[in-house]
């Protein structure tokens, strides 16, 4: 019988798995070296929010507290309220875990959940943001959409102020 058909199959066969083989330590290398940029890029990312949570606590919170201090009028007092909220909020984990946990939501939608969040009434977000009563129903609506509380009798604000207590 001719076994050379046989002998070049298992010499094709050997050829195959060493390449295979190498292939194989070529993608572990690979995912090693794409895990160590993973976590790279995830601690430039912490140490940038740092950055950014440390420079408005000592370049700009300042600066609002002084323009709390002056006499404004009730709007200018409004707007610096506004501003000093939702520079906290930055600062603070609500948006960050409002905005991963639901990154759908707009920026309108995260406006106003700030504010209900705050306790702000329909109208005075409204009147904040200028807008009508109308939208802003609008957006609570699809606030309520979003978090998966339509047609359950939870209060929008209860739930938004629980966030901030989740892991």
């Amino acid at each position: 019988m001719d076994v050379t058909a046989r002998k070049r199959a298992e010499q094709e066969l050997t050829e195959r798995e060493a390449e295979l083989n190498i292939k194989s330590r070529q993608l572990e290398e690979m995912n090693t070296a794409l895990k160590v940029l993973l976590r790279q890029r995830e601690e430039d990312q912490r140490d940038m929010e740092e950055r950014i949570v440390s420079n408005i606590k000592e370049l700009v919170l300042p600066y609002i507290h002084k323009l709390k201090g002056m006499h404004l009028n009730e709007a200018q007092a409004s707007y610096v309220e506004i501003v000093e909220t939702h520079l906290n909020h930055i600062v603070a984990p609500f948006l960050r875990q409002i905005v991963s946990q639901y990154p759908d939501m707009t920026a309108k939608e995260l406006q106003v959940a700030t504010l209900v969040r705050e306790g702000k009434a329909n109208k005075e977000i409204a009147d904040l943001m200028s807008v009508s009563l109308n939208t802003i129903e609008i957006h609570r609506y699809n606030l309520r959409k979003k978090l998966g509380l339509r047609n359950k009798k939870v209060n929008l604000r209860s739930y938004l102020l629980s966030l901030n207590k989740m892991p």
